[in-house]
């Protein structure tokens, strides 16, 4: 009887073999690897990470959308040419001729109701929106980055903490059992005591679970596997009150994206309206044609003219689509409130997250402390025969949990500071003072907004 509750010798070398095991799978990816600051992840994730390079070629094509609505504003020049070989005959003569010819056009717009200039606007306002996205992704990136790496951080200190609990588990386990042998305790502490031991390898598999989850998620945004990584306070540059933050959220780059979107489908209505207005176009022809007919060797003409085309009636399309932006602007409208209350509400949320985890912080320092002097006296009780072995095993049990309850909740308040910083849209390379090279949008615009010829 008392044999089958005593842990086989089997089961205890396994044991104390998983044990070993999970401790080396901590201790030695931390030994090998170099040391790794919160800071160094950002710059990688900034340097590397493919959403936010995906991000900037959006950017970039979006950028091409200007030059193309500059080229209303440019002339167009053609080049045809001609080349016929005719072969006839009648009762009076042979018609045989061969016919080269070339003619140059030229073609200029001079009005087009306002379109092309409503379509540069809109297109100068699509950059900025998109210019905008760059930044929210860019912030959504990096605070990606600081959850990785706080998460990696939080679960490797609860994996050792789980360790050492179990260890001190596996030690009283061992204890209770000699006094068992002596009669000092009973046949359900020492069941007890095993119970918990294996409450304690489970948790410390739970942890290894969840550092291993971290560990990808870690890989997945900044690119490479974890270093040592060091812990990091939370930040400091951040509101001094909410109201403040609300203050600073209004330049976010979600609201400002939706107010150049709300621009740009301003623009659009005038765009679409411009085809209901005349259009006027200037073109130049200059051709020159050898044999143009069986009796005229060549022929050079020089053409220079001005239509108006003037519309009357287009089946309704154009009215329609004028109907459709309109709505379109509409749709922007609302859409812009909503990113403004999105973004307050963000600002709220991760104010309060803040707070409740700095008062998280002081209540599990406060309950460690408590709990380690409990579980002395408990202890101590217990020898004398105060208190039980259950007694013991809940102070350990409730000190266990306080401690990985402080670890969670100190990495939470790191995390809740990134997170206000992103809500007020200040989580960016530049904002972070990161030592990267920052990538700069104005430099693809400048350099194909007027550009003429290239596919590069």
């Amino acid at each position: 009887m008392c044999n089958g509750l005593l842990t086989s010798p089997a089961r205890s070398r396994t044991a104390g073999l998983a044990l070993l095991l999970a401790l080396v799978w901590l201790v030695v990816p931390l030994r090998d690897a170099a040391s790794e600051t919160l800071s160094d992840a950002l710059k990688l994730t900034y340097e590397r990470n493919p959403d936010l390079e995906a991000a900037r070629a959006r950017l970039r094509a979006v950028v091409e959308q200007v030059p193309q609505a500059l080229a209303g504003f440019r002339p167009q020049f053609f080049v045809d040419g001609l080349a016929e070989s005719v072969r006839g005959q009648s009762k009076l003569a042979d018609s045989d001729r061969d016919t080269y010819g070339a003619t140059a056009r030229v073609l200029q717009n001079l009005y087009a109701g306002g379109g092309t200039t409503a379509a540069v606007a809109r297109a100068e306002a699509n950059v900025r929106a998109e210019r905008a996205r760059l930044y929210v992704t860019e912030q959504e990136v990096l605070l990606q980055a600081v959850a990785a790496y706080t998460a990696v951080v939080r679960d490797r200190e609860v994996l050792r903490i789980a360790i050492n609990n179990a260890e001190r588990l596996k030690q009283h386990l061992a204890a209770t059992k000699d006094r068992f042998e002596v009669g000092e305790v009973a046949r359900t502490d020492v069941a007890q005591a095993q119970a918990r031991y294996a409450r304690g390898l489970a948790d410390v598999e739970s942890a290894r679970a969840d550092l291993a989850s971290s560990v990808t998620e870690y890989r997945r945004v900044v690119g490479q596997e974890p270093g040592e990584l060091t812990t990091v306070p939370a930040l400091e540059s951040l509101p001094e009150s909410l109201e403040e933050a609300y203050a600073l959220a209004d330049k976010h780059p979600s609201i400002e994206a939706a107010r150049y979107q709300l621009t740009a489908a301003r623009q659009a209505v005038l765009e679409a309206r411009a085809g209901l207005l005349p259009s006027v176009d200037l073109e130049g022809r200059l051709s020159y044609t050898e044999e143009p007919t069986a009796l005229v060797d060549w022929q050079r003409e020089a053409r220079l003219g001005v239509s108006v085309s003037i519309p009357l009636y287009q089946g309704g399309a154009v009215y329609a689509r004028v109907r459709e932006a309109r709505q379109t602007v509409t749709r922007f409208q609302r859409e812009l409130d909503s990113a403004v209350r999105r973004v307050q509400k963000q600002v709220g949320e991760a104010w309060e997250r803040l707070m409740a985890a700095a008062e998280l912080i002081r209540a599990f320092e406060a309950q460690v402390k408590a709990n380690r002097i409990a579980l002395e006296g408990v202890q101590e009780e217990n020898l004398v025969g105060t208190r039980t072995v259950l007694d013991v095993l809940d102070a350990e049990q409730e000190l266990f949990d306080s401690r990985t309850g402080l670890v969670r909740a100190t990495q939470a308040h790191v995390l809740a500071s990134y997170q206000l910083k992103s809500a007020i849209g200040q989580l960016t390379a530049v904002d972070l003072g990161l030592e990267v090279e920052v990538y700069e949008p104005d430099r693809y615009y400048e350099r194909n907004r007027a550009r003429l010829f290239g596919l590069e």
